[in-house]
């Protein structure tokens, strides 16, 4: 479990297609460094394991499957590319953000970006697949590559997300582009309504 809070940046340094996926190793900067192998992270939202951690120079290695391949932006990954990081959440702490499984949902694609209010804040328009849209509404959670993010407007199967200057600095935002396409996973609560009413009053 996590909660779409970004902890840190982290770069594509080996990409080696394997006979079930590819293997990635990521090299990045952890401020507490306490990751192993077998634990559970986030890669732009996409719930990995990470199969080897070398703490000295904070590099790390993990697999993904020829379905996350297909279901992610992972496939897109090129070297040099940066992705968002979040180690799992820890009992204990304040609870930012929202409750994110990592379970990404589908792909979005960014139809409209547009710098606003002085080059300190960004609009931006994501096409939704058609499947998903149901389960958007005005004010409601989403996570975008891994970030907790508020939806602004919901129109036809787009949505509206304004990114401020702290979310652009600590995440990979700032690197979006339209055209783009970046990791989808709605509210697991949004689910739960649907499945009770789907139960309640079948059709």
């Amino acid at each position: 479990m996590f909660t779409g809070l970004v902890e840190t940046l982290g770069k594509v340094i080996e990409i080696k297609p394997i006979s079930s996926g590819i293997q990635f190793v990521i090299a990045t900067e952890w401020e507490n460094p306490d990751i192993k192998e077998g634990d559970s992270i986030s890669i732009n939202g996409a719930c990995m394991t990470v199969t080897e951690f070398q703490e000295e120079g904070n590099l790390f290695q993990f697999y993904a499957s020829f379905k996350s391949l297909e279901l992610t932006n992972l496939s897109r990954l090129n070297l040099g590319s940066t992705v968002n990081l979040e180690r799992a959440m820890s009992i204990g702490f304040r609870f930012g953000g929202h409750m994110v499984q990592g379970h990404v949902d589908g792909m979005g694609q960014i139809t409209s970006k547009k710098i606003i209010e002085s080059d300190e804040v960004e609009e931006y328009w994501i096409e939704i697949p058609k499947d998903l849209i149901q389960y958007f509404v005005k004010k409601g959670s989403v996570t975008i590559d891994g970030i907790s993010l508020t939806v602004v407007d919901v129109k036809d199967n787009q949505i509206q997300l304004i990114l401020i200057p702290e979310t652009l600095q600590k995440t990979n935002a700032s690197f979006w582009q339209e055209k783009q396409f970046v990791n989808i996973e709605v509210d697991i609560l949004a689910k739960y309504v649907e499945n009770f009413l789907s139960l309640r009053f079948p059709k």
